[in-house]
């Protein structure tokens, strides 16, 4: 199991609930957390491939529901 830091985790969890951006869309995604000053996801989603991108998006929403 994969831990992630829960500075990125709390921040795909805040452009989730914004409901600005589809979430399958991971180019878009880092974008828009780019423009909100979420530099730890969008330096994560940079480096992820999509397997652990959509695992840690998954875990953001598990522990933020």
């Amino acid at each position: 199991m994969t831990e992630y830091n829960d500075k990125v985790l709390q921040q795909q969890e805040a452009i989730r609930k914004s409901g600005h951006i589809n979430m399958f869309d991971k180019a878009g995604v880092k974008d828009l957390a780019q423009q909100m000053g979420s530099t730890e996801l969008a330096e994560f989603i940079e480096n992820a491939d999509a397997e652990e991108y959509f695992d840690m998006a998954d875990k953001a929403a598990e522990k933020y529901r």
